[in-house]
Formats: structure tokens, C-alpha cells, sequence
């Protein structure tokens, strides 16, 4: 398959949208699937594992791993994440919002993060604030080259040259997902669909070190 030497297993009983088949290699490792459509067994996709979980999710080769996240901030960045227990990317990039850096993992490409922002003291945060009145937008990348792709485990992973990840980050972008509520709602549980636009032109994000100010102010990435 696909230029690949591999051999099929029986299906997967335990998947309903599709006839799922795992494909393995010579030494019986999973290396990936195929999908039959349920109304024409002949309709099939085959989906491969890749060493990086963006890859894997764009469908993707050449994705690099990188240093953690943690070897490109400054000690005090790093003792912060420690003692306040920013434990997940969402807590680190909750302290982004206000200025340009931002966190992005295999989870939200499929599902946008939504911003709250508060119409009065301008406070942003990816829940609900209290007692604010609450506009509410898609997460935006207000620098392509002060994006970082992590995996949950703060891994850093590096796109190619020609990924297709820069039409989905670019999806929501165009000023038409800010949308004025009366009151704060809970994030929406709809998956966001893969942009059709054609990618961005792709630039290699450079790992720059970043700067922690005090809680009120924005994130900044050193020049």
C-alpha cells in the first residue's frame, strides 16, 4: 500500500464510521490503518503512523522533534511553571493571550480553541470570567514565527517546509470569528474542519527564548 510492504489485519469491531483494518510491518509492528466506507468497501483511505503526532494528524512526513519547551525559557520562566503547576499546555498558554507567543498542540488543530475577552477590563483567559461581560473569538496567531507546536508532554515538534498546518491555522483569521455575546458560553465541542484556503506561506519557526512578565502583561519573545 502506497508503496509500502505491509499486512493487514482482521477488523476492528470496536470502530463504527468505517471497516478498520490495522496494518503491520515485516516485524508485526502497527504502522498504521485502513479505512473501508461502510456503503463501498472499495472506497478506502489508508492512514499512516508518523514519529511526530502533528504528522501522524496532518497525514504528514517530515516532522521533527525538538528540545522541550522548558530549554528555550529563562530560569524564572521555568521555576514560575513550577511552583504555579502550569502542567499543561493550556495552563502555559493561558499566560500567552495577551501578547503575541503562542502554544499549539495536536488537539487544537482539530478543535479551535475559543478566547474569552473582557469588554471592560480587557482581561483574556480560555474560560469563563466571572462577574465579566465576555466576547468571545477563535485563538489567534497574531505571529507565525512566534507559533510553537508542542506535544502534551511540552515536546517540541517542527513542521516542514510545505505543511499544510499553516491553512488551518490560518482558518478563523479573517476577523469574521469575533462574535459579540451578552453573556460567557462554554467552549464549543464542534470539531473545526480542515481550511481549503491554499497554506501560507510556510516559514521555519525559530526557537527563540521566551520572557515571562508579571501575570498582567503580555508574554514576549526576546528578539
Amino acid at each position: 500500500m502506497d508503496g509500502q510492504e505491509v499486512y493487514r489485519g482482521s477488523r476492528d469491531p470496536s470502530y463504527d464510521h468505517a471497516d478498520v483494518y490495522w496494518l503491520y510491518n515485516d516485524s508485526l509492528e502497527r504502522v498504521g490503518c485502513a479505512e473501508h466506507s461502510l456503503a463501498d468497501h472499495a472506497d478506502m483511505r489508508v492512514l499512516w503512523f508518523h514519529d511526530s503526532e502533528f504528522g501522524t494528524l496532518l497525514q504528514e512526513p517530515g516532522w521533527t522533534e525538538q528540545d522541550e519547551l522548558w530549554s528555550k525559557l529563562p530560569r524564572h520562566v521555568f521555576d514560575r511553571y513550577v511552583n504555579e503547576e502550569w502542567t499543561t499546555p493550556e495552563r502555559f498558554l493561558e499566560h500567552c493571550l495577551c501578547g503575541p507567543v503562542r502554544i499549539v498542540t495536536p488537539s487544537m488543530l482539530v478543535l479551535r480553541p475559543i478566547i474569552y475577552t473582557c469588554t471592560e477590563c480587557g482581561r483574556k483567559s480560555l474560560r469563563q470570567l466571572p462577574g465579566c461581560k465576555s466576547v468571545l473569538q477563535y485563538l489567534d496567531f497574531p505571529d507565525k514565527e512566534k507559533i510553537f507546536f508542542v506535544d502534551f508532554d511540552f515536546k517540541l515538534h517542527h513542521p516542514p517546509v510545505d505543511s499544510s498546518v499553516w491553512s488551518r491555522l490560518q482558518r478563523h483569521d479573517d476577523g469574521s470569528s469575533q462574535e459579540p455575546v451578552e453573556q460567557p458560553v462554554e467552549q464549543q465541542q464542534s470539531v473545526a474542519q480542515v481550511s481549503q484556503e491554499e497554506p501560507m506561506e510556510s516559514q521555519h519557526t525559530q526557537m527563540l527564548p521566551l520572557v515571562l512578565p508579571p501575570l498582567d502583561l503580555p508574554l514576549e519573545v526576546e528578539p
